[in-house]
């Protein structure tokens, strides 16, 4: 993640990357490649179905518990 002046530096060797715009907008990229620009409340969203889409998407394992 980062703002719209240091974002796509700060994550140029990230395989996703979550940059903040103006306007209440962010610009979602898979490495250094912009993908899409969507407004910040569906960012989560679109993060995770960009990440699902490439098949690299993995639910946290369920934690049991013993007594």
């Amino acid at each position: 993640m980062g703002c719209i002046v240091n974002g796509p530096g700060e994550m140029a060797d990230a395989d996703y990357g979550y940059v903040g715009k103006a306007g209440g907008m962010i610009t979602l990229y898979r490495k250094r490649e912009p993908i899409k620009t969507v407004p910040q409340e569906r960012g989560v969203e679109e993060l995770v179905s960009l990440i699902k889409g490439d098949g690299k998407w993995a639910d946290a394992p369920l934690l049991s518990h013993t007594n």
